[in-house]
C-alpha cells in the first residue's frame, strides 16, 4: 500500500460523472480507455474512461430543459440519494464530458439548426467548432447547446455505479459511472492536453493488459471493466446492472466472534447488497468490503473499534475478488495501512498488491482462529473461512451472486466438489452467505 492514515479526510469529495463508451467489436463490445498525461495532477499515466468534475453551470435551467429524463426520474435512476436538481445535473455533466473530452456528443441537433445547415457537412462542422470552443473555454455548454438546439440524450445514460476517492488522497471525487453505447457515425476525437493516447479493447483484454502490467489502471476502472465484461449489449447492462433503491448499512451481532455489516451497494451499485463479516474479538479481518461508496465502510471500522476497545481491523481477506466482494478493500486498507488477502491467482484481477492465502491456512493477523479454504466454482480464487468449527464464511457457493451482475457462467462440478469438502471439513457448521436473497421488485 502506497498511503496510511486519512490525512485527506476533511476534504469534501468533489461530485464527478465517468462514461463508459460501448461499440461493437469483432470479439464482442468494445470499451473505450483513455490514458491520462504523466504531467496530470490527478491519476497520472493511468488508463481510465472519460469523464471529470460535475461544475455548477451544469445544473443550468437552460440545459435542464433540453435534457430527455426530467431531474426526478434521473434521481431515480440514480438510486435515489440524490435530490433531483444534483441528479440531473450529474447526467448533463456526463453529456459534458464526453464531448469536450472525446468527442462523442450524447445529443440530437434540433430541427431548426438543421434547415439552417442544408449544405453538406455544416452540421458536423458546427458541431466540431461548438466543441473547439468548450475545450477552449471560450464559450459554455448552455450557450452551445442553445446555438446548435440540442436535444440533450440523458436517456442513453445507463447509470451504473458510485465510486469515492478514500481520504488518504489530497484530491477526492463522488464519482458517478454512467455506460452509453456510441452513437451511429459518431466517432472519437480528442482535442487539449487531457489525454496522452487511447484505445478500444473488450474489458477481458483490458483486464489481461492491466494484470500483465501493460494498462496501469485504478480499482474503479478495474472492476467496472468485471462489471462488463461479460454483457453482451447495452440493453442487458440496462436491464441487469441499472442501480436499484439505495437502502442503509445494517449491523448484526451473530456471536461474540462475527458481526455481519450488510454493505448496501456492492461493487458501487446501489440495490446490490453484500454481506461482509467483521472476524474477531479485538484484532479484526473484515470479509468482504465490497461497498466502496464510504458510508458501509466507515460503519465497519466504527463496529470494530466498539466491539472492543482498542479494536482494530488488522487485515481485509476476500472470498473472491468480483467487484460486489472487493469493491471498497483498497480504499479501507489504504486508510488503515493493511493487507489485502484473497486466494490462489486472486491478485491478478486487482490493480493493487495483495497477500495470497493457501489452502487451509489460517489467517494470523486474527485473535480467534479464521481458516481460508480454497473452495473454486463461483471463481478460480474463491475461499470460505471457517470461524472455528461453528461457522463458516461460504462466500457465493450457495449459487446466490450479487442482486447486479452479469456473471460469467460458475463451475457447478467444481462447486459441488467445494461444497461436499466443505461440509466434510466442517460438519454441523452455520454457513454464512455473502447475498442476502432479495424480495421481487
Amino acid at each position: 500500500m502506497t498511503h496510511a492514515g486519512v490525512g485527506h479526510a476533511g476534504v469534501v469529495p468533489a461530485p464527478a460523472a465517468t462514461v463508459v463508451l460501448l461499440r461493437p467489436g469483432r470479439a464482442g463490445m468494445e470499451v473505450l480507455l483513455t490514458r491520462r498525461p504523466t504531467s496530470m495532477a490527478f491519476a497520472p499515466d493511468m488508463h481510465v474512461f472519460p469523464g471529470g468534475r460535475v461544475d455548477a453551470a451544469d445544473g443550468d435551467p437552460r440545459l435542464v430543459v433540453r435534457s430527455v429524463l426530467s431531474p426526478d426520474v434521473a434521481a431515480l435512476g440514480l438510486g435515489g440519494d440524490l435530490a433531483p436538481d444534483v441528479a440531473i445535473a450529474t447526467y448533463i455533466a456526463a453529456i459534458r464530458e464526453v464531448f469536450e473530452e472525446a468527442g462523442v456528443l450524447l445529443a440530437d441537433v434540433g430541427a431548426a439548426s438543421g434547415e439552417a445547415s442544408r449544405a453538406a457537412g455544416r452540421a458536423s462542422r458546427a458541431i466540431s467548432l461548438g466543441r473547439s470552443a468548450l475545450v477552449g473555454g471560450d464559450a459554455d455548454f448552455a450557450t452551445i447547446a442553445a446555438d446548435l438546439d440540442l436535444t440533450l440524450r440523458t436517456d442513453l445514460l445507463v447509470p451504473l455505479s458510485r465510486w469515492v476517492t478514500p481520504p488518504v488522497m489530497p484530491r477526492r471525487f463522488d464519482t458517478r459511472f454512467f455506460v452509453a453505447q456510441v452513437p451511429a457515425g459518431a466517432r472519437v476525437s480528442f482535442e487539449g492536453d487531457e489525454v496522452a493516447g487511447h484505445a478500444w479493447l473488450t474489458p477481458a483484454a483490458a483486464l489481461a493488459a492491466m494484470a500483465d502490467g501493460a494498462l496501469p489502471m485504478w480499482m474503479p476502472t478495474s472492476a467496472t471493466l468485471q462489471q462488463l465484461q461479460h454483457a453482451e449489449s447495452i440493453g442487458e447492462i440496462r436491464e441487469r446492472l441499472a442501480p436499484g433503491r439505495l437502502e442503509e448499512p445494517s449491523v448484526e451481532i451473530l456471536s461474540p466472534e462475527v458481526t455481519r455489516i450488510v454493505m448496501p451497494a456492492g461493487g458501487g451499485v446501489a440495490g446490490q447488497p453484500i454481506a461482509s463479516y467483521l472476524v474477531g474479538r479485538r484484532r479484526f479481518v473484515l470479509l468482504d468490503p465490497g461497498d466502496p461508496t464510504g458510508p458501509a465502510l466507515q460503519l465497519a471500522a466504527m463496529v470494530a473499534a466498539e466491539r472492543a476497545s482498542p479494536g482494530r481491523i488488522e487485515a481485509i481477506a476476500l472470498t473472491r475478488v468480483a467487484p460486489d466482494h472487493a469493491g471498497g478493500a483498497e480504499g479501507l486498507a489504504e486508510i488503515l495501512g493493511i493487507p489485502v488477502l484473497a486466494g490462489p491467482g486472486g491478485g491478478l484481477s486487482l490493480p493493487f498488491e495483495v497477500g495470497e492465502l493457501a489452502d487451509l491456512e489460517d489467517v494470523a493477523l486474527c485473535d480467534v482462529r479464521l481458516r481460508a479454504i480454497h473452495t473454486p466454482g463461483p471463481s478460480s480464487e474463491h475461499l470460505a473461512f471457517a470461524v472455528g468449527q461453528d461457522m463458516v464464511i461460504a462466500g457465493d457457493l450457495d449459487g446466490v451472486i450479487g442482486a447486479r451482475t452479469i456473471g460469467g457462467p460458475l463451475d457447478l462440478d467444481a462447486m459441488s466438489r467445494s461444497r461436499a469438502r466443505l461440509g466434510a471439513l466442517l460438519p454441523g457448521a452455520t454457513w454464512l452467505a455473502s447475498h442476502p436473497v432479495l424480495e421481487p421488485a
